[in-house]
């Protein structure tokens, strides 16, 4: 049975990585911006102060796994589930609901950082672009 520690290791996790990605949100924008104004030095800047910052993501996601690699399978699903934000039904504990609720935001402003990446990198890189690349 996961105990509120569980949770709570979890939590702080979730909320470091809605940090990152408000940052990586806003460095999306900046760049955006620059990409308007065909600054090449403050693109190259972005873009390497956004890759920090994506592997400080990185870096939190593996924590969360090896969180759950010390847990029991079933506890480990659970989690994982949680983590997810992809949890159906109801979360045993507010502890669990508050874990779930942090993952979908976190969810939802993942979703809306790759939406502005996407038009970022269509309009930067063309027809080469990671994201015309990837529909081909």
């Amino acid at each position: 049975m996961l105990s509120d520690q569980d949770f709570t290791c979890a939590i702080a996790i979730q909320r470091k990585m809605y940090t990152s990605l408000n940052e990586v949100a806003d460095l999306t924008d900046e760049l955006s911006q620059a990409v308007s104004r065909q600054d090449q030095v403050s693109v190259r800047m972005f873009l390497s102060m956004r890759q920090e910052e994506i592997q400080r993501l990185t870096s939190y996601q593996a924590m969360l796994h090896r969180q759950c690699r010390q847990l029991l399978p079933e506890d480990a699903r659970l989690l994982t589930q949680l983590n997810s934000g992809r949890f159906q039904g109801t979360a045993p504990s507010p502890s669990a609901q508050a874990l779930l609720q942090q993952a979908q935001r976190n969810r939802s402003l993942l979703e809306r950082v790759r939406r502005a990446d996407e038009a970022v990198s269509s309009r930067l890189g063309g027809p080469n672009s990671f994201y015309n690349k990837k529909r081909k």
